[in-house]
């Protein structure tokens, strides 16, 4: 249809547009842009125009990486964020892209979209029937780009739920690792106010956090609950599902090539905001992560006396406490009553142990190799030694703890 889609709400949602401020204008590269072009970065530029066709749109003038988790086509400009771009593999990746770029035949696309991003709550609240007939159309080519079918219906729900994870997951990486307060001067002569700084190698640090220790936790209920109304097209399939996928990195994501530092910088900027010093995460001091280290700690060790109903021993029996009794020793933690025995799993004593041994190891000079890196550890020599490695090794951790001494509460 050549008409505006949505009728006269969306009329009524541009007049409101106008007064919220300014329509998305046709917006340049920035000099530190993270382009995407068939030169650079070839296979997404590929999957992009590849998505284009099952949207039935014309390919995008201009493509970049973006540093959020979400795709965005606003201002002749699709930005595809970067984690997605990580962590969902290419099949998904088309289909989510082709979701995006899917509209309903109308002569104003560049309207339409600047409709659907806007912030203002009224104009939200006035393109209601706007947003449902663009999203039918968009679940639509969502399911061809998954291959149609019962199949090309499954995968798209799949991939949409994954990315909507995603886009949660790395929210609240960025905003937990975006930003941090550090002390400028020695320990010995330290500023009189804490000074935040910003995190350029962001992106970096949420590979590195996915493979080595996974995403953090999200809300999988509130996402159950939530993206099947963004998708009527597949709200069905959605709530089938049951559960959140847990984000990664996918084996058969679509290949990036490495990003300057200015590019890195460019996006991290674009998820973190505010003010501050650009830093990198192996520039961070260790009181960055060392408190949260002692605080751990500390809460272990008054664990310990409440299991036990006094002080230990000595750092061995506290130790011992730890390994035979992990699971008193957390709901100690917690504040919980005893419930039915259950048996720790064989791991559990050794990481609450472990992470005693860091707070020891710290206190005494030692530093993270990476801050987002728990119990691998850099010595004031040089020497790395990575507690991870000592689960099979409890005895090892229990003369560490013994030389070099341990946290109190």
């Amino acid at each position: 249809m050549a008409r505006l889609p949505g009728g006269l709400a969306a009329w009524r949602g541009r007049r409101l547009l106008r007064g919220a401020g300014p329509a998305p204008m046709k917006e340049h590269w920035g000099p530190d842009t993270a382009k995407v072009t068939a030169a650079r970065h070839t296979v997404l530029h590929s999957l992009v125009t590849e998505a284009a066709k099952y949207a039935d749109a014309t390919p995008p003038v201009a493509v970049t990486l973006a540093g959020s988790g979400t795709v965005r086509y606003t201002g002749g400009v699709l930005r595809v964020g970067l984690p997605l771009v990580w962590g969902l593999p290419a099949d998904h990746l088309r289909i989510v892209l082709a979701h995006e770029l899917a509209l309903p035949d109308t002569k104003h696309p560049e309207l339409v979209r600047g409709l659907l991003v806007a912030a203002d709550a009224k104009v939200h609240a006035a393109t209601g029937p706007l947003r449902v007939t663009v999203e039918q159309v968009r679940d639509a080519a969502a399911i061809a780009a998954g291959g149609g079918g019962l199949s090309g219906v499954e995968d798209a729900a799949a991939a949409l739920l994954r990315a909507a994870t995603i886009e949660a997951a790395f929210a609240a990486f960025a905003a937990a690792e975006g930003r941090h307060l550090i002390t400028p001067g020695s320990a010995a002569e330290p500023a009189a106010e804490p000074v935040p700084v910003r995190i350029s190698d962001l992106h970096a640090g949420w590979r590195l956090r996915l493979s080595r220790w996974g995403a953090p936790a999200v809300d999988g209920g509130a996402l159950l609950d939530e993206v099947p109304l963004r998708h009527p097209g597949l709200a069905a399939e959605l709530r089938a599902i049951g559960e959140v996928p847990r984000p990664g990195l996918a084996g058969d994501a679509v290949d990036v090539e490495t990003l300057t530092a200015e590019e890195e910088r460019t996006l991290a900027a674009e998820v973190i905001g505010g003010d501050g010093e650009w830093t990198r995460f192996e520039q961070l001091p260790v009181e960055v992560y060392g408190a949260e280290v002692e605080r751990q700690a500390r809460e272990y060790v008054r664990a310990v006396r409440a299991v036990l109903g006094r002080d230990p021993d000595d750092r061995d029996e506290l130790a011992g406490t730890l390994l035979r009794r992990p699971v008193d020793v957390e709901r100690a933690r917690r504040g919980e009553t005893a419930a039915d025995d259950q048996p720790a799993p064989p791991w559990m004593g050794v990481v609450l142990l472990s992470v005693l041994v860091e707070h020891t190891l710290l206190r005494q000079g030692w530093r993270r190799e990476h801050p987002l890196v728990a119990r691998r550890l850099v010595a004031p020599g040089g020497e790395v030694l990575d507690l991870n490695e000592l689960y099979q090794k409890p005895d090892e951790l229990r003369r560490l703890l013994a030389a070099t001494g341990s946290a109190s509460g």
